[in-house]
């Protein structure tokens, strides 16, 4: 089965997000189903490479993985508008390529950026073949949950008529969890057959329970109970708990800290609220490379999850598998009804704190700081339930058998479609005031 992927970022990209997850995935698939013949079609870009970019080679084969990569527009602007317009001038450099190489028997396109499905969209119009639609991050209804998008704007209604679209138009939609299944089907009339729940996971080869005597610690100076947040600094995560329970704990457990690392968009304003506010039991640092990855999570006790209220079935975080293969117990700031509440309450792997909660993450971190057995049972048991569940070995096999199930699928090819991508369907959503 020959196979394409569609996404921004991939590979060499090992700086967290939808690259490096897709990258590991990508990887291992190949390795383990050598009848998989696998391109991908991406950015010359890395995900954090805005202020220093790099273009990386337009061409290259990794180990029968074959990887075209496209000029992309940088998108280092806050400005809705305009992010949208560079993410569709991406899509159409995906769509040219695309239909300048051999047909694929199936399409694996992702939500980054969000209209990326519009070449997959096309592509099957054209040429009668499949795609598979794995969403990491529901676009516009992301965005207006927290905010950074109005619901009632233009914007927002074109964005979603065209997400519902492309939701349809797919032959499998992937997606996180539980409640994000429940969300498409709500929301966006996606019936239950038609959805497919393939979660993260993590390499539990690659991250494993290691002794909290690591290297990081010894490198950043850090002694005592160590309370980690590790990844994206994004919008749709809840630091105002975190920062507010920091607070109580400096002076209650002073020998408690909490560690950041990470990059992202919220950066600043957390480091703002920590020098304003004199938080000194909090620290930040860049992330780690990627041979050090375990190594730095296994310097927690508790490493922390959080989203903001109504994020829940929009996303699942990623974070969430690693730190279950570290073995590390998480407190986890999220709904009842979202898949890290789910896992958390089925694995008996962690704590659940309600959203805004100050007081139950200050409980939630103080039982655990002065409980160390239930923390290490806790931990013991995300790491037996990740390897039993959750492991990359687990997660390719269904996405193998998913793929499988598309070479099924033949939906007929529009003959009265255009092949000039420049006279696409991609162009009404950049001319409906999107601009």
């Amino acid at each position: 089965m020959k196979i394409c992927l569609l996404s921004e970022y991939f590979y060499p990209d090992s700086t967290g997000g939808t690259g490096t997850v897709l990258t590991q995935l990508i990887r291992h698939l190949k390795d383990s189903y050598p009848d998989l013949e696998i391109d991908v079609i991406t950015s010359r870009h890395l995900y954090r490479s805005q202020e220093t970019p790099s273009l990386l080679p337009a061409y290259e084969d990794w180990n029968g993985i074959r990887i075209f990569r496209v000029d992309s527009p940088l998108v280092n602007t806050s400005t809705t508008r305009r992010r949208l317009t560079a993410n569709m001038r991406f899509t159409k450099s995906v769509l040219r390529k695309l239909m300048s190489l051999p047909r694929y028997d199936a399409l694996l396109v992702t939500t980054a950026p969000p209209p990326l499905a519009a070449a997959a969209k096309f592509y099957k119009r054209l040429t009668g073949k499949p795609y598979a639609y794995l969403i990491y991050d529901l676009y516009p209804d992301i965005a207006m949950a927290v905010n950074v998008l109005r619901r009632q704007s233009r914007v927002a209604a074109i964005i979603r008529r065209q997400q519902k679209a492309w939701l349809h138009s797919a032959a499998k939609v992937i997606v996180l969890g539980r409640c994000m299944a429940d969300y498409l089907n709500r929301h966006y009339a996606i019936s239950a057959d038609r959805i497919q729940v393939i979660p993260v996971g993590a390499d539990t080869e690659r991250v494993t329970p290691l002794e909290k005597d690591t290297r990081f610690r010894a490198a950043q100076n850090l002694e005592g109970f160590v309370v980690l947040w590790a990844g994206n600094f994004g919008w749709h995560q809840n630091f105002d708990a975190i920062l507010d329970a920091a607070k109580i704990l400096r002076d209650q457990e002073p020998a408690m800290q909490f560690v950041f690392v990470g990059d992202g968009m919220r950066r600043q304003y957390i480091a703002e609220r920590i020098a304003n506010e004199e938080i000194t039991n909090v620290q930040m640092f860049p992330f780690v490379a990627d041979d050090d990855f375990s190594d730095m999570l296994a310097s927690a006790d508790v490493s922390l999850v959080a989203l903001e209220a109504g994020a829940e079935g929009l996303g699942v975080p990623s974070k969430f598998y690693n730190i279950m293969a570290s073995g590390r117990p998480t407190v986890a700031i999220v709904a009842r009804d979202s898949e890290v509440a789910q896992v958390l309450e089925e694995v008996g792997c962690g704590i659940r704190v309600n959203h805004s909660d100050v007081a139950g993450l200050v409980e939630a971190l103080s039982t655990l700081h002065a409980s160390p057995d239930t923390a290490a049972r806790m931990g013991a048991a995300a790491r037996r339930a990740c390897v039993a569940k959750y492991s990359i070995a687990c997660i390719e096999k269904q996405f193998y058998e998913t793929l499988q199930t598309l070479s099924q699928v033949h939906p007929a090819p529009d003959k009265n479609l255009s092949q000039n991508c420049a006279n696409s369907p991609l162009d009404p959503v950049a001319n409906e005031g999107v601009t």
